[in-house]
């Protein structure tokens, strides 16, 4: 018998933080302003301005250098094998 009262008060004090949850939300949504977002690739302009300003910064790019890079040499630790010749 007392599990059952425990587990009705238990419920009824949920019941009550959720429905002042519930309430709360609901008038602060209306007193939330209503915003609409907009995203800026949907705006033609932004775009051409974005492609101009990316391509006045980043300019010609430079070749690579032809010349190939050295070989780092090999770390010895002792146990070379000798060449066969």
């Amino acid at each position: 018998m007392k599990w059952i009262v425990f587990v009705a008060v238990a419920v009824g004090i949920f019941l009550v933080f959720f429905a002042v949850y519930a309430i709360t939300n609901l008038l602060e949504k209306k007193r939330r302003p209503k915003t609409k977002t907009l995203a800026p690739d949907d705006d033609a302009k932004f775009l051409r301005d974005l492609a101009k300003k990316l391509k006045d910064d980043n300019g010609p790019k430079p070749e690579a250098d032809p010349t190939p890079e050295a070989e780092a040499p090999e770390a010895t630790d002792g146990t070379e094998k000798p060449d066969d010749k």
